[in-house]
């Protein structure tokens, strides 16, 4: 009986694996394509409001903050999800290659 319960479990747990796996995924995807679809307009940054990223880090948003063209300061809640999977330096990471990538070619 044991040895039922010990494969279940691990089958269960292959099951929650894979669901993971597919759910993290589908999250990339979803932000590769938002990036892509939002413009990069540097230099246009509200002073007054700071980006999502950088109130949720708490931090002042520099005029060249790269997080500052995609996460609007009225959406907080995207950058909280994208900072909750990914991490802030990450992203960032995630954001100087995107926009400097034509610069590499």
């Amino acid at each position: 009986m044991s040895r039922e319960r010990e494969r279940y479990e691990e089958e269960i747990a292959k099951k929650i694996k894979r669901e993971s796996d597919a759910c993290l995924f589908h999250q990339q995807i979803a932000l590769r394509q938002n990036m892509m679809s939002l413009p990069p307009s540097l230099g246009t940054l509200n002073t007054i409001t700071p980006c999502a990223a950088c109130k949720l880090l708490r931090r002042r948003c520099a005029q060249d903050c790269p997080f500052s063209p995609y996460f609007s300061p009225h959406e907080p809640h995207k950058f909280a999800s994208v900072h909750k999977v990914f991490g802030a330096s990450n992203v960032s990471k995630m954001l100087m290659v995107f926009l400097y990538s034509p610069l590499l070619h």
